[in-house]
């Protein structure tokens, strides 16, 4: 009977001493597609619902959710967004829910870097900035001239914003204004930045090229202004 005792006693023991060894978290280990490039990420205490490139800032944002304090490992393409200063490698500008935090850079390739991102349980958004990105303007957008007037009237306060943003809606739509692929935000009822309506002036005017009005262009739709 004592030995039964025994057999139980150290037996609970045991069970203890192993559970208590055993962490109470979990990881996500994947791949994303962006821009055509795939990301690799190992994810502890955290789930990784997307990643996207902002070329305008020249960043990637990561979207997640997290449970407690954790760390992605994310190994970026080279190609899709990069850090330099001449012709060597930089540091990158990592902000976690806003706050700039700092990272370590854990293999470097001629294709690739891997870092790691500390976190706090609760955060959700991650900036990577650099210094070189992916250009999405590779083919030139096609803007017929005439629109140039549209723009310049706007800049000049011939027509209001909505009659502008209208303009526009309807030359994408009807595929007499075609711009690189964009991903449309939630409608938002926000006004037009002012320096959007001066990009517009610089471009009737020939100050700027058709890439420059088109990223503003892609600005309101990426905030839900001009829903296309």
């Amino acid at each position: 009977m004592f030995q039964k005792n025994c057999f139980y006693f150290f037996g609970f023991i045991f069970s203890i001493i192993l559970i208590s060894s055993i962490q109470l978290s979990y990881g996500e280990i994947g791949s994303i597609p962006v821009e055509s490039f795939d990301v690799n990420y190992d994810i502890e205490n955290g789930s990784l619902e997307t990643i996207h490139l902002d070329p305008d800032f020249v960043e990637l944002i990561i979207i997640m959710n997290t449970i407690s304090d954790g760390t992605i490992e994310l190994t970026i393409p080279r190609s899709l967004l990069d850090a330099k200063f001449d012709t060597s490698d930089d540091v990158f500008f990592i902000l976690v829910d806003g706050f700039e935090t700092n990272y370590i850079e854990i293999d470097s390739t001629s294709d690739s870097r891997t870092i790691i991102i500390p976190f706090f349980g609760g955060d959700s958004i991650i900036d990577i900035i650099g210094t070189d990105t992916l250009n999405l303007f590779l083919e030139e957008p096609e803007i017929p001239s005439w629109i140039k007037n549209n723009a310049g009237w706007w800049a000049d306060g011939q027509i209001d914003d909505v009659a502008f943003v209208q303009g526009i809606q309807y030359l994408i739509n009807n595929g007499i204004m075609n711009i690189p692929p964009t991903e449309s935000g939630d409608l938002s009822g926000k006004d037009i930045p002012s320096w959007i309506k001066n990009n517009a002036g610089w471009w009737a005017d020939g100050q700027i090229d058709d890439v420059a009005f088109v990223q503003g262009i892609q600005y309101l739709i990426n905030n839900g202004i001009l829903v296309v």
